[in-house]
């Protein structure tokens, strides 16, 4: 099997088969267990990882520093940019994906999370709907 350069997925040598490995978190893990996200808007960033350490298992928390807005359904983006600190999702594409001090872009929703120690603004990449796509592209 081929490996990627941050994760356990690839393509098989013969068969050309995809193969994704993905760790879940283990089913006593408290780590979203009492974080309520409530959507502000839209967002498009590039952003340098900070924190990968609760990026290893599915779901992910990156910790995240804004480099530079791109694009954003909410007015002086900016004010926002300074303040989001987190980068949140429940899909294993991103699990493990990344790691600190990479660059990457981030386009999903702007959320305020509250309700522990990683309260605060992020970027969730779950689409919870499928008429939008989310992403998260490792810039190099």
């Amino acid at each position: 099997m081929k490996q990627e350069a941050h994760k356990l997925q690839g393509l098989t040598a013969t068969a050309g088969a995809h193969i994704n490995c993905e760790p879940l978190r283990p089913d006593g893990d408290k780590t979203f267990s009492r974080v309520v996200a409530k959507e502000v808007g839209a967002i498009s960033v590039m952003a340098r990882i900070t924190d990968h350490t609760q990026g290893l298992a599915t779901p992910v928390l990156y910790g995240v520093e804004v480099d530079t807005v791109i694009q954003s359904t909410v007015d002086e983006p900016d004010v926002f940019a300074r303040r989001i600190t987190h980068m949140r999702s429940y899909l294993g594409a991103y699990t493990g994906a990344f790691r600190k001090g990479d660059t990457v872009y981030l386009s999903g929703r702007l959320v305020h999370m509250q309700g522990s120690e990683h309260s605060g603004f992020g970027i969730e990449l779950t689409p919870w709907t499928a008429t939008e796509s989310y992403l998260a592209n490792l810039a190099r």
